[in-house]
């Protein structure tokens, strides 16, 4: 049996519809009855139905704003339309909501028998189809991860004699946008596309699979068209999320001549779609294409290349303290950077490793030398390491690293003073006219949000917010001291973004309201 649900503002109909209308010859149940459509989402949390009978004109929000609803966050629920109003405006709303059937009040048995009954029909096929697809999803798992493939002797045929494996990677896009219906939505994108080239297709983890197959080798050329063609019908289709090329990257591995290789070629795509992180400009990357393993220098070398650059950073740093800051700390970085460059071929994970040791090495060097880098937190900065995406970010946030120490090394004399904390203090002071949150000035300072809300509360007393506002009101009381602008523009001046809020903040900090304190 399938389970549906009946919406409808007045009782009676609801009760008609429930009890005295043959649901069951028709192969579904009445799994619950709603009042409004905001009442109906939360049956629909309950009781996951198969479909839903729902009136048009109710408070709240109407049969026509459900079904629009029901389509963004429950596709697979069917949506039948029931109207005392037989309008061609309301039916044409209806196809746009995505809806199975549009029935007039009063529901005759002969209009309900033909609706539900191709209604139950189109379920079964849709059931049908995802246990086919569930088969093949299960089969593609195990050959990119090269498990029980004896059971897929059989499977193809002699004429395949070329695999080869896509991967679009989501995880920026989820990071961003991590919601049921966004998947679905490229998962079924995905389905209608591939499977005019009979191509299976699995989402694993935040990653769509596409595991292309071909009686000849699946060139770069043909397959590269194809995945440019179903980028376009995700832009078309999804709008704004796949405008920015960043949201998502593919890797592709090499052509495999038997299925047994199709393991190796995902790896291979697993490597090709992580050179993102060495450029975010590109957005489809060829393992084939790729610079490995040839050209690298053993770990000697590149041991010896990060140790010499780590005594050219350290004396910089040391300079730099001496010169009290005057030296370009970009420089450091760029140098830093620069000897990876002719070893050729590091792999992500030892250009991070990289970083971490020296990082590592200057605190263990300036410790001995009784130098104090307060502002530092090993665990802390070890995790931001790993937790960056892409090389370019990775030297912006080694940049503002040396940044920190250097700081530290210059206010020796202030020991206990955090340098992110006097950084933050000395950014408000610059731009307390702008809008400034405490997620902007982490994002600033390359910290977690609750990482910096706690040294600040820690080294103030106070909370981040309370501080910028602190500084906003006593800007604001030098300019309603010696200027003669209206409190509302003083209000806009020191960055309030609204006015009875600056009101609110000013009696907190001064015990008076703005208009009473010019007056005094």
């Amino acid at each position: 049996m399938y389970k549906v649900i009946i919406v409808d503002d007045e009782k009676n109909i609801r009760d008609r519809l429930a009890q005295f209308f043959p649901w069951s010859e028709v192969g579904f149940e009445v799994a619950g009855t709603a009042e409004n459509g905001v009442e109906a989402l939360e049956l629909i949390k309950q009781e996951c139905p198969h479909a839903v009978l729902t009136d048009v004109l109710m408070p709240e929000m109407t049969g026509l704003e459900l079904a629009a609803e029901i389509r963004t966050s429950y596709p697979d629920i069917k949506v039948v339309i029931l109207s005392a109003y037989d309008d061609f405006k309301y039916a044409q709303a209806a196809i746009r909501s995505g809806v199975k059937g549009y029935l007039l009040k009063p529901l005759m048995k002969n209009d309900f028998f033909n609706v539900f009954t191709k209604l139950a029909e189109e379920l079964r096929e849709d059931q049908e189809v995802k246990e086919v697809n569930r088969v093949e999803e299960l089969m593609l798992l195990d050959l990119i991860k090269g498990e029980n493939l004896s059971q897929y002797v059989d499977h193809w045929n002699q004429q395949t004699q070329s695999f080869r494996v896509a991967i679009f990677s989501f995880d920026r896009l989820f990071k961003e946008a991590s919601t049921f219906s966004i998947r679905q939505k490229i998962t079924e994108l995905a389905a209608g596309f591939w499977n005019r080239y009979q191509v299976p297709i699995l989402f694993y983890g935040n990653s769509l699979i596409v595991l292309s197959t071909d009686s000849k080798l699946v060139s770069k050329q043909n397959l590269l068209s194809k995945i440019n063609l179903f980028i376009d019908s995700l832009r078309d289709n999804l709008g704004d999320l796949f405008k920015d090329q960043e949201n998502f990257v593919v890797g592709v591995g090499n052509p495999a001549c038997t299925y047994q290789e199709i393991c190796r070629s995902y790896n291979e795509a697993v490597y090709a779609y992580s050179y993102k992180y060495f450029n975010e400009h590109e957005t489809v990357f060829f393992h084939e294409d790729l610079t490995v393993d040839g050209n690298r220098g053993n770990q000697t070398e590149i041991q010896n290349f990060m140790l010499d650059h780590v005594n050219k950073i350290e004396n910089r740093l040391m300079e730099s303290m001496k010169s009290e800051g005057k030296m370009s700390i970009g420089d450091l970085v760029n140098h830093f950077f620069d000897p990876y460059k002719q070893i050729g071929g590091l792999s992500i994970a030892e250009i991070r490793s990289s970083c971490s040791e020296l990082i590592i090495i200057l605190m263990f060097r300036f410790k001995e030398k009784g130098l104090s880098l307060s502002s530092i937190d090993q665990q802390h900065v070890l995790g931001r390491i790993y937790e960056i995406d892409s090389l370019k970010e990775l030297k912006r946030w080694l940049a503002q690293m040396l940044e920190t120490i250097s700081f530290d090394l210059i206010h020796q004399d202030k020991k206990d003073v955090n340098s992110y904390v006097l950084m933050a203090k000395e950014y408000v002071k610059k731009n307390y006219q702008e809008r400034i949150t405490l997620e902007d000035i982490s994002h600033r300072l390359f910290l977690h949000q609750a990482y910096f809300s706690a040294i600040f509360k820690k080294e103030t007393g106070q909370n981040f917010i309370d501080y910028v506002n602190q500084i906003r009101v006593d800007k604001a009381v030098q300019l309603l001291k010696n200027t003669d602008y209206k409190i509302k523009v003083i209000s806009d001046m020191v960055g309030f973004q609204s006015h009875s809020y600056f009101n609110k903040v000013f009696k907190n900090e001064t015990g008076v309201t703005p208009v009473v304190f010019r007056r005094q």
